[in-house]
């Protein structure tokens, strides 16, 4: 499929936005940047401008005050130009280098901000990746900007400098051809024109070889990717080391490996070729232009138009001119091949959040009474034309117990979700105390929830930032609640306590704890936040039927009158709960207490109860 073309003038909005955007996330480096350009643009030329003076000066026979000034400004002013811009392009380069990790950090607080159902989109994730090892691989992206576009203008304004010493020198012309204006026309005509000519072939050259030099760069990207995979991910990794020994598959790796390797190098040797062609005739456009700028200044000389001193500082001026304008040519057509990475970079941040946040407080209420309610809700996931729920209605008061229970994949965690406003209702309506909850704020709302999930994870975090999910946090709450889960023992063992980081994985000091005390953590995490709601959606689902009911019965005392939702797979965990609900295919099918259930032979609580009964039976 062809790619499309960007258009000129939203090459221009995409780049400028993404600039600003890079600008903002470095406070004041605007302001600092213009001045190392304008510190630059003086450092290029105060040598040719008063060099120049000083020799004119000296061929005019000026006075020796004059001459000792003119000495000044060329040695001592320089000196200190030479020291400002050197000084300003260091502060300016290392405030650059966060150009790398500033927009990379303004991509996860975007993640971090998303709808939820996106964090399941493999799409999203596919175009976080893609820009990501364009960053990682070429420097491509909107962090580019910064390196490109400061050079760019600074280049310009060079050029412009030396262009406008240019065109004043050809229009002494009229001085050297003083009385013969047809012929001091057609010199600066035939000038411009060859001059613009030479220009020409060389932005042609350049434009046609850096094209296919990025072809190159480009072809290398999946390359790269591979070769970083393999070496990385795959055989660092324990589990397939074990594999590489036990099916013998070092040759097999080792000759794709020098495959990878014969492409790398074959993309590189054509970049190599490619700079080699253009910097030959770009060398040969400038040897001309270079030609031609030095035969007008022989006639200018010759026809005493200009000053002997003067050659020095136009000669100068030629030469920055030349050697901007190829910088300037690369940089311009870098920048249009990354213009494509920047939209890629903006229109991520533009996906748009479709969930409706509302604005109605939650109501604050000592007695932590409220009721919900699933009225007639039906749920499909995004891309799905599969009702996971459908017309699911139950209402109960928050200050019980409710266990869920039901096969693997009737509907359970979905049910979760939806009760924390990760997802809204595909149809139907989720009420709190009788009002839609997308009318509520939907951080207010949030907060009313506690969820240890199946898949909970634990950051290589301090423990004690670990619990309050906050580097500032009240300690002594803290070890309350490590102490009630059962994780005293460990906390007191801790060789920096609450600040010690969990797992080794950037910390050699770090403590790395077992399955069972990372659930204990988590649950501590829950129970850290005193919400009104605790949920525990199959945190245990790794552990036999005996330990899971444990640590389910435990955490009912430590809830205490707090509601807990229970949802399990096991009803043996779940007996206590004097309030039982039975998902299948996405439908409420049963509800009561255990005895109740069991009672009732053609429900299936009665048939997964006995299905299940031989694994959490015990000898008695």
């Amino acid at each position: 499929m062809k790619e499309e073309k960007i258009r000129l003038g939203d090459a221009f909005k995409i780049n400028l936005r993404g600039l600003l955007l890079v600008y903002s996330l470095i406070p004041g480096n605007l302001f600092m940047t213009g001045l190392y350009i304008l510190t630059d643009v003086v450092y290029s030329y105060w040598d040719y401008f008063f060099l120049a003076k000083f020799v004119n000066d000296v061929i005019l026979g000026s006075s020796r005050e004059v001459l000792v000034w003119d000495v000044i400004l060329v040695t001592i002013g320089q000196t200190l130009i030479s020291y400002l811009f050197n000084v300003l392009q260091k502060v300016w380069f290392y405030s650059g280098s966060n150009s790398w990790e500033l927009p990379n950090a303004h991509l996860n607080e975007k993640m971090m901000s998303m709808d939820y159902e996106y964090m399941e989109s493999e799409t999203i994730h596919n175009r976080r990746r893609d820009i990501d090892a364009m960053a990682r691989h070429s420097g491509g992206g909107v962090c580019k900007l910064f390196w490109l576009a400061t050079p760019i203008v600074e280049k310009m304004i060079q050029m412009l400098v030396a262009f406008g010493y240019t065109a004043y020198l050809v229009s002494r012309s009229f001085v050297a051809f003083s009385g013969e204006p047809l012929k001091a026309a057609a010199f600066v005509g035939a000038f411009f024109l060859a001059f613009a000519a030479l220009l020409l072939l060389s932005m042609k050259k350049n434009k046609v070889a850096a094209e296919r030099i990025y072809q190159y760069e480009e072809a290398n990207v999946p390359n790269d990717r591979q070769y970083e995979f393999y070496t990385t991910e795959y055989m660092e990794k324990e589990e397939c080391g074990k594999t590489i020994r036990m099916f013998r598959q070092q040759n097999l790796l080792s000759t794709h490996f020098k495959k990878l390797l014969e492409a790398i190098h074959g993309n590189i040797d054509g970049m190599g070729k490619e700079n080699q062609k253009r910097n030959v005739w770009v060398g040969a456009v400038e040897a001309l232009v270079s030609g031609l700028v030095y035969f007008l200044l022989a006639v200018m000389a010759s026809k005493g138009a200009i000053l002997v001193g003067s050659i020095c500082l136009y000669a100068g001026c030629m030469t920055n001119f030349l050697y901007h304008f190829r910088f300037c040519l690369e940089q311009c057509v870098e920048l249009s091949a990354n213009t494509k990475y920047v939209k890629m970079y903006l229109d991520f941040l533009d996906i748009p959040n479709k969930k409706y946040e509302g604005t109605l407080p939650v109501e604050k209420r000592d007695d932590d009474q409220f009721t919900i309610e699933f009225r007639h809700v039906s749920f499909r996931y995004p891309g799905s034309d599969r009702d996971v729920l459908k017309d699911f209605s139950i209402k109960f008061q928050i200050g019980e117990r409710l266990a869920v229970v039901g096969k693997n994949g009737s509907g359970k965690t979905t049910f979760i979700k939806l009760l924390c406003r990760l997802y809204d209702p595909t149809e139907g309506e989720i009420l709190l105390n009788g009002i839609d909850i997308r009318k509520y704020d939907y951080g207010e709302y949030l907060s009313l929830f506690s969820v240890v999930f199946q898949d909970f994870k634990i950051p290589a975090l301090p423990l004690g930032e670990n619990v309050a999910v906050s580097r500032e946090y009240d300690a002594s709450r803290v070890k309350s609640v490590l102490e009630r889960v059962g994780l005293g023992e460990l906390l007191r063992k801790m060789p920096d306590g609450l600040d010690t980081p969990l797992y080794t994985d950037f910390d050699k000091n770090g403590v790395d704890i077992s399955g069972g005390e990372a659930q204990k953590v988590a649950i501590a995490r829950a129970l850290y936040h005193d919400t009104s709601f605790v949920i525990l959606d199959e945190p245990t689902a790794a552990l036999d039927p005996l330990a899971e009911y444990e640590i389910y019965s435990h955490f009912d005392d430590l809830v205490g009158t707090k509601t807990a939702v229970y949802i399990s797979h096991r009803l043996s965990s779940c007996q206590f709960c004097n309030d039982i609900l039975v998902i299948d295919e996405g439908k409420a099918v049963q509800r009561g207490n255990h005895e109740e259930l069991v009672k009732d032979r053609e429900g299936l609580y009665y048939m997964l109860w006995n299905t299940q009964a031989q694994y959490y039976q015990t000898e008695g």
